[in-house]
C-alpha cells in the first residue's frame, strides 16, 4: 500500500517589526497608543509549552482598521520561562502587522516607532527566514 505524505505550508504574509524597548508591555503599549495614535487593547495570551511541557503566556495587544482591514498585533518576545521566538532574544516586542501593502507605510511606522523615547531599535524582520516562526500562527 502506498503512504502519502500531506505536506502544510503556511502563509507569512505580514510586516513584522522587531522592537528593543527594556520596560513592561503594558507600558510600551500605551506609547505606542498615544505617540502612533493608535488603540491597542490587551487580548488573550497566546500560549506555548516549552520543552518541560509547561505552559508559558506571552502578552498581545490587538487593533484592528476597518477602513484599511489592518490588523496590528504587538506581541511580548519574553515570557517568565521563555522566549516567543528563541533566535531572536535581544527583541523585546513584535508589531505584527496584516495588510501593510506598501512600502512608504512600512517605511514611515519604522520610523514613528524609532523616533519615540521608550524604543532603543525598531527593525524589519522577514518572518521566513526565522525557525520558529510557526509561533505566530495564532
Amino acid at each position: 500500500m502506498n503512504k502519502k505524505v500531506l505536506k502544510i505550508s503556511f502563509d507569512y504574509d505580514f510586516t513584522l517589526i522587531g522592537i528593543s524597548a527594556p520596560t513592561r508591555d503594558y507600558r510600551f503599549c500605551w506609547f505606542l497608543n498615544k505617540e502612533l495614535s493608535f488603540n491597542l487593547i490587551k487580548t488573550d495570551d497566546i500560549i506555548l509549552l516549552n520543552k518541560a511541557n509547561e505552559e508559558i503566556y506571552f502578552s498581545r495587544y490587538h487593533q484592528f482598521f476597518e477602513e484599511s482591514e489592518q490588523d496590528y498585533f504587538l506581541i511580548g518576545n519574553k515570557g517568565i520561562s521563555g522566549y516567543l521566538i528563541p533566535e531572536r532574544k535581544e527583541i523585546d516586542f513584535f508589531l505584527l502587522i496584516h495588510n501593510l501593502n506598501y512600502q512608504s507605510e512600512r517605511d514611515a511606522l519604522l520610523q514613528q516607532i524609532n523616533k519615540m523615547s521608550i524604543t532603543q531599535t525598531a527593525f524589519f524582520i522577514d518572518a521566513n527566514k526565522l525557525k520558529s516562526k510557526e509561533n505566530f500562527l495564532f
